[in-house]
């Protein structure tokens, strides 16, 4: 009768154990780039369900509606990244008082990147009219990933009717083309 044992020997389990260290190295990158591009997609489509809200507000209630950046979630304040809120302005003050409704709270993004908004006259807001038009603040919503690629940029388009759209790859090289029909920049 033979006495046989199975199982690993000291040198199949290192090598075993380095081979799978080597696969998971390989893949780390890819899933980190993976992670970033999905964080730049849900960050720029979370803005665009917040402009959306504020241009059905608008509409609705027919009366002038604000979206502005808000580092407390109660008043225009801090940067884009710290969240943001929508709200009936029926002064156009900027100002949740009087007979305003606060819409919406939108905190602040779980991706880790900058979202900027550059509008006509360079206005940290965007108010829409009952009309379902801006207040003369057609711009852009760019979000560059924290790694600063410009391949994961993403870019939220609003033109003066209010209307919105994603910038796109155009001459298919690999860099998402702006509201200036060049290439979205991270720099």
């Amino acid at each position: 009768m033979s006495n046989s044992e199975t199982g690993f020997s000291l040198i199949e389990f290192c090598l075993a154990l380095a081979l799978l260290a080597l696969m998971l190295a390989s893949g780390l990158p890819a899933l980190s780039r993976s992670i970033e591009r999905n964080q730049a997609r849900v960050a720029i489509e979370t803005i665009y369900r917040a402009v959306n809200l504020t241009r059905f507000t608008a509409i609705n209630h027919g009366v002038l509606t604000t979206l502005c950046r808000s580092a407390d979630g109660q008043s225009c304040s801090g940067n884009w990244q710290q969240g943001f809120i929508v709200f009936t302005d029926h002064n156009a003050d900027r100002l949740v008082n009087g007979d305003d409704q606060l819409i919406r709270i939108f905190p602040a993004p779980a991706a880790s990147g900058t979202l900027k908004f550059r509008a006509f006259q360079n206005k940290q807001y965007l108010q829409m009219t009952p009309q379902g038009f801006t207040r003369h603040q057609n711009g852009n919503f760019t979000y560059c990933p924290e790694s600063g690629e410009a391949e994961l940029a993403q870019q939220l388009i609003i033109n003066h009717s209010g209307r919105t759209y994603f910038a796109r790859d155009n001459d298919s090289d690999g860099l998402k083309e702006g509201a200036n029909g060049k290439a979205i920049s991270c720099e």
